[in-house]
Formats: structure tokens, C-alpha cells, sequence
């Protein structure tokens, strides 16, 4: 990132499609461009040597005076600059400010960045200063910087110019050696902030700027074969920064071979030094030295952008647009760049810039530090984290053994239809009745061996009042009580109802005659009235079978007492099997209600810190809950849920304004999912502008109206956790 006096043409187009793609990556188009770090490393490493190298007398005086001017006065003056205007946007939320700055101005900013676990290759920005990491490595290195040299040129000029290449050699294979064994615990984070994993393309430029400065530069005298050497290790490097995104698994190897090429970019970038005055040098030329500015200014600008609601082509091009002006701003104001010509224009905007940065610095000095508060959100939500998964292995736990009690019951429930017939057969039957009974009862006895038949020739309902009345003495009135009575005439209607209250809530079947149809239907009308009186139709079933009957057509015949006998089983047995039936719906009914009321919850933060009160409220819910939760993180997260059958019908979706989801995506999950009852939590005004066909429960009016946020204005405070708790219990309980 550093500038030399003298002009590298090849060099400054190496520089250019470095900090091109550093910007292409901050803006989600290349995938790669992370690595171009590795580049800016190596270059500023070498071109400190190449520049102390040309120093009879090395000034450590005038080395950090020049550090201060070039790298550390721009880095305060865009951080105030941001400070100043981010503090005139309202939905700008940065809680971490004074914390965040601290470690920018004292040159700590990346393990500040690894204690608070900001991760640069999230597809989202929580910072306008994610991407300083850079220069808080590269000021630490540039602060040791010369004593390295120092000490490195004293053992080339007393010993030997091979030692130092050598020293650097090892210390750049030992400091590659411990990044690839970081890389291994599988922490992204700690593997790219660390600067003690970050020294060896820094070393590697130091080695290359010694061997260049002590040895004879190797290179062809073809310069067809130089130029197309350089354009080819150019289009490799290129073709890294496109295709090689973050993966940790092969993120050593990608930087490995970005450090290679780009020191083979330098020998041939580093032969010709002849100045070209072309459009296209002086723009390669001018692009490079606002380099610096570039990589200060870009994610600021891309943060401010996040926070509109513009459409992602357009957020783009006047990212770009935006950053290359306040570059080129900021470049122009700065009054220790040796420039020709409008110097009052200079010191105009630079007097400008000064009163914005100083707006700014009072804004940092009065801002306050929540980095406490912050801290404890952030151990709330891992141990809710914690939490979550042992609930999800929990309800896993939990819904096999449902899966398996309801295996159960439906077994119990098919044994239970299956063994009525033998349940019918062992009741404790009473029947009462008259000589048509009578003549049955050989056979009722073999059908019903537990029942008990009281029949007599002549018998009337008159007198069954008293026989109940003995039989309730004698304990011998059962479940089921059967009358046949009527053939020898009907008693009032009064009668029977005293008959019916006499049998209590036994079930009671009565069976009609084959003479008397006045009898019939005043016993039928009067089983309209009485659930439990059942009536067995023996006057239809008997109709037309002449070989039931002796020639009266009343009293029965074998055939007829067979008949007779499967005529009254079959009444009680279809009785039960309907109550049998009912008894299955009801479980089955009970069983789909309780399954189509579950709910799953999917969401970011939002749900994850309001955790307690959920799981307290809805302790048979599922939770699925993620702070980096995008599409297809929801999406596969689903699909297991259905694979494993633990999904459930009532979906409830939560995002804050953390969420990476698009409207286009949202609509996806949901006509993916549209079998499912799906609901969705307003509590920001971004999706309340999604125009989604869907049940909405709409929190955002409650947010609006009371002091429910914390200090980052995105995280519920505990009241507010308590009221989205219990508003999603009205809602979904309604």
C-alpha cells in the first residue's frame, strides 16, 4: 500500500487489480478477493526495504514521521470523517463505537475484532471499520519494521548478504508453518486477524526486498517472454481472486500460492522503470496512489449503502462511484502530498475535513461505552445457543418416544376392535322378558355365558319395575340390560321411563315385537329421547322368515332362537363398535389437533435472545435458531426437519434487521412450505414491506410504542423479549 519514488509501471498494475479485487470482495462480486491481501503484504514489505535500502543512514525519525503522514493520519482522519456522518443517520446502529475506535487508534483493531468475534468473511457488515484489521497488522509490523531491517542489514554487511535472506527465509517458512497448524482448530476468525498468523507474506516481502537489493534480479532478455510471463502469473492471480472463496480447508494452499505468484509479479513488474506519460499509465498511476485512500474509504461508504433500501445494482455503482471521489477527495486535501497547483482549493477542503473529523472526534469522546452491556448479549445469546441444541436434541428425544407411545395406541386401538367381538360375548348381560325370550334363552346363555336372563310366559312391563328393583338388591344389574317385552301388551309411557330410570346409565336394548307395532313405535319414539336406549329391530329382522316362527309367528323355533340370539348380539355389538369408534375418533382427533398445533420457530437473534420466555411459554415447541441465518441455511434446516419427522405444521418466522434474507428468498420458503401454516413476526418496518400473502403478527407497532430495544436499537431488551413471548402466545394460542 506504501508509494515509491521510483516508477513501477508493471508494479502499479499489480497494485491496481489488488485493490480492485479487495473492493470487488467487500462488495459481494468476488469471491477471492480476500486474498489480495496477502499481495498488499508482500508490497508493502518490499517496498519498505526497497525504500530503506536507498537510505545511506537509516532515520528512525524520519521513518515514523513518514508513517504517521502516509498510514496513520488518513486512517484517524476517515474514522472521525465516519464517526461525523454516521452520526446524522438514525438507523446507523453502532453500539461497539468507542470500543471499536480505541483499538483502531492504538493499533489493536484486529485482536479487538477476534475478542468480539466480528467475522469478516460474513456476508454482512456490522461495522463501517470491519476491514481495518489490515492496517492495525500493518502499523504493528511497520512499528518493528525497522529494527528488523536494521538488525537484518547489520548481519548482511558484517557477515554475509546470504544470512539475512536466509534468517528471513526461515522465519517466513516458521510463520507459515504456524498458520497452516492455526488453520487446523478450524477458527476462521483467530486463523485471518492474528498477526502472528499474518507475518509470513509480510516476511516473504522482506526476504524479496533484501535478494532483489543484494542479488542480481533473475529474469529473461527476451522481453516478449518477460511481458508474457508477467501477463500470465497476472491472469493466474486474477483467476484465484474469482473462483477461491473462504474455505478454511484450502484457505492455506490459495494463500500460499497468491504469495508465490504475486513475488514472481514483482521480479518482472520490477525490471522496467522506464516512466510511460500514456492516458492508460497516468490512470494506472493515479488509481494506485489513492490506493490507500480506496481501501480506508470503501467500506464506510459500502456500510452507509447497507443501510438503505436501494437495489443492489444500483448500492454497487454508486458504491464505486462514491468511494473513488472521497478518495480522490482525500488524497487531493492532504497538504503533505508534494502537489503543484490549487493549493488554496487544498487548503480549503482539507480546513473542511479537519471540522467535520474534529465533529467527529467530540462524537467519539461523548459516545458512550456499552462494550459491558454488549458482552453480556453476546454470553446471553451463546448460552442460549447452549441451550437451544440440547432442546433440539431434547424434542428429538421427546418426539420418538411420542412417535413410539402413539405406535402403541394405535395398536392398542386395532387389538381393541379386533378383541370386541370376544368383549361383546363375556358381557354381563340381564335380559328381562316374556315367553319369546324364554324360548331363546339355551342359546342366549351359549352366546352371552356371563349373562343373566329372567323370562317368563305371559310377562308384562307392568312388572318389570319390581324384578329390577330385586335385581339391584341381589348386585346382579349390570352393564347391559335386555328387554323383551310387549307381545303380551304395552304398559304406559310413564311406566317405561320409570323402567328407563330404574336402569340408570346402563346401556339398554329392547327388542320389539312381531305383534304388537303399537308397542313398536312407542318404544322407538321413546329411544329418541334416551341415549342409552338402543332398540333392536326384531320385527323387521324377522320379516318374511316364516321358518323363525311356530304357527302363532310369535314364539320361536330353533332357527328362529338362533336368530333371535345373533338379531340382539349384533344390536349390542354395533352399539359398542360405534362407541369403540367414537372413542377412536376422539383419540385420533385429539392426536391431529395436538400435532397441527406444534410449532417450529425459525429465527436469528431475535428469537434467540428471547429464548427463556419462549421455551417457558411453548415447551413443546421446536426451535431452530441460528445468528448467521440466511436462505439456505433455513431452507436445509427445514427439509432435515421433514426428513427426520420432526417438522410441524405451524411454522412461525423471526428475523431482526441481522437477517440476510431478501423478500424474493422469503417468498420462496414460503410457497416451498405452503402445505404448512406459516406466520411471520413484523418487527421492523423492512418486512413490513414485504407484501406477502401470509398470517403476520405484527410487533413492530409494539417496539415503536415502547422502550423495548437495547442500545444497538436491534436487540430486544428483557421487557421486550417478555412482550414478544407473549404476544406470540395470544396469537397463536387465538
Amino acid at each position: 500500500m506504501k508509494t515509491n519514488k521510483v516508477t513501477y509501471n508493471d508494479l502499479n498494475l499489480v497494485r491496481l487489480i489488488a485493490c480492485i479485487s479487495v473492493l470487488f470482495y467487500h462488495l459481494n462480486i468476488l469471491k477471492g478477493g480476500y486474498l489480495a491481501v496477502c499481495t498488499f503484504f508482500i508490497l508493502s514489505a518490499y517496498l519498505s526495504c526497497l525504500s530503506a535500502f536507498k537510505k545511506k543512514k537509516f532515520s528512525l525519525k524520519e521513518y515514523y514521521l513518514n508513517l504517521l503522514k502516509k498510514i496513520y493520519l488518513p486512517l484517524i482522519i476517515v474514522v472521525f470523517l465516519t464517526i461525523a456522518i454516521l452520526s446524522f443517520i438514525p438507523n446507523a446502529l453502532w453500539f461497539n463505537l468507542k470500543a471499536e475506535v480505541n483499538s483502531i487508534l492504538f493499533g489493536f483493531n484486529n485482536f479487538w475484532q477476534i475478542g468480539v468475534n466480528l467475522d469478516y468473511f460474513a456476508r454482512h457488515i456490522s461495522s463501517p471499520f470491519m476491514h481495518l484489521w489490515y492496517i492495525s497488522i500493518l502499523l504493528q509490523f511497520d512499528l518493528i519494521f525497522p529494527f528488523i531491517f536494521m538488525f537484518l542489514r547489520k548481519i548482511g554487511n558484517k557477515l554475509h548478504k546470504i544470512f539475512p535472506c536466509i534468517i528471513l527465509l526461515l522465519a517466513t517458512i516458521v510463520s507459515f508453518l504456524y498458520f497452516y497448524k492455526v488453520s487446523k482448530q478450524n477458527n476462521i476468525t483467530i486463523l485471518y486477524y492474528n498477526t502472528f498468523t499474518r507475518m509470513f507474506p509480510l516476511f516473504l516481502g522482506m526476504l524479496l526486498g533484501f535478494i532483489h537489493n543484494y542479488f542480481d534480479k533473475f529474469y529473461y532478455k527476451n522481453k516478449l517472454i518477460n511481458r508474457s510471463l508477467f501477463y500470465i502469473y497476472n491472469i493466474i492471480m486474477i483467476t484465484l481472486f474469482v473462483f477461491i472463496d473462504s474455505n478454511i480447508n484450502y484457505m492455506c494452499l490459495a494463500m500460499l500460492i497468491i504469495s508465490l505468484i504475486t513475488c514472481k509479479l514483482i521480479d518482472y513488474g520490477t525490471i522496467y522503470t522506464k516512466r510511460i506519460n500514456n492516458l492508460k499509465s497516468k490512470l494506472v498511476s493515479y488509481l494506485c496512489s489513492i490506493s490507500y485512500e480506496i481501501y480506508l474509504v470503501q467500506y464506510p461508504v459500502i456500510y452507509f449503502f447497507q443501510l438503505t433500501k436501494l437495489n443492489f445494482m444500483y448500492k454497487i455503482i454508486l458504491t464505486i462511484i462514491i468511494t473513488l471521489l472521497l478518495s480522490c477527495i482525500l488524497h487531493f486535501s492532504n497538504v503533505f502530498n508534494k502537489k503543484k497547483g490549487f493549493k488554496e482549493l487544498r487548503y480549503i477542503f482539507s480546513f473542511l475535513i479537519l471540522l467535520i473529523s474534529l465533529f467527529g472526534f467530540y462524537k467519539y469522546i461523548t459516545s458512550k461505552n456499552y462494550t459491558k452491556e454488549i458482552k453480556e448479549l453476546e454470553n446471553k445469546l451463546s448460552k442460549n445457543e447452549e441451550l437451544v441444541i440440547q432442546k433440539q436434541n431434547e424434542y428429538i428425544e421427546k418426539k420418538k418416544e411420542e412417535e413410539n407411545a402413539w405406535s402403541e395406541t394405535l395398536t392398542e386401538l386395532k387389538n381393541g376392535e379386533e378383541d370386541l367381538k370376544n368383549i361383546v360375548t363375556n358381557l354381563s348381560i340381564v335380559g328381562i322378558g316374556d315367553s319369546v325370550m324364554l324360548g331363546a334363552t339355551p342359546d342366549l346363555y351359549k352366546t352371552f355365558p356371563n349373562g343373566y336372563f329372567d323370562a317368563k310366559i305371559s310377562r308384562t312391563a307392568w312388572a318389570v319395575k319390581d324384578i329390577i328393583n330385586d335385581l339391584q338388591a341381589k348386585n346382579l344389574l349390570k352393564d347391559v340390560i335386555v328387554f323383551n317385552l310387549g307381545a303380551n301388551g304395552d304398559c304406559s309411557k310413564s311406566c317405561k321411563e320409570e323402567i328407563i330410570k330404574l336402569c340408570g346409565d346402563r346401556d339398554i336394548f329392547w327388542i320389539t315385537t312381531t305383534n304388537n307395532v303399537d308397542a313398536n313405535q312407542n318404544i322407538i319414539a321413546l329411544s329418541k329421547k334416551y341415549s342409552n336406549l338402543h332398540i333392536i329391530d326384531w320385527y323387521n329382522v324377522s320379516r318374511g322368515h316364516e321358518e323363525y316362527f311356530v304357527s302363532d309367528k310369535i314364539h320361536l323355533t330353533g332357527y328362529g332362537s338362533k336368530a333371535y340370539t345373533n338379531a340382539v348380539y349384533d344390536s349390542i355389538y354395533n352399539v359398542y363398535l360405534e362407541k369403540f369408534n367414537i372413542h377412536k375418533q376422539s383419540i385420533l382427533d385429539e392426536h391431529e389437533k395436538k400435532e397441527l398445533s406444534k410449532i417450529t420457530f425459525i429465527g436469528n437473534d431475535i428469537l434467540l435472545n428471547a429464548y427463556e420466555f419462549l421455551a417457558k411459554d411453548f415447551n413443546d415447541a421446536k426451535f431452530i435458531m441460528n445468528k448467521e441465518m440466511d436462505y439456505n441455511f433455513i431452507k436445509d434446516s427445514i427439509e432435515k426437519s421433514i426428513e427426520d419427522k420432526t417438522m410441524t405444521h405451524r411454522i412461525v418466522f423471526a428475523f431482526d434487521n441481522n437477517i440476510n434474507l431478501s423478500k424474493d428468498e422469503l417468498n420462496d420458503l414460503i410457497n416451498l412450505y405452503k402445505d404448512y401454516e406459516i406466520y411471520l413476526v413484523s418487527i421492523n418496518d423492512l418486512i413490513e414491506t414485504y407484501d406477502l400473502d401470509i398470517n403476520k403478527i405484527d410487533f413492530y407497532e409494539e417496539v415503536k410504542n415502547n422502550d423495548y430495544l437495547m442500545v444497538d436499537k436491534v436487540h430486544l431488551n428483557e421487557f421486550g423479549n417478555k412482550a414478544l413471548s407473549k404476544l406470540l402466545k395470544e396469537k397463536l394460542n387465538s
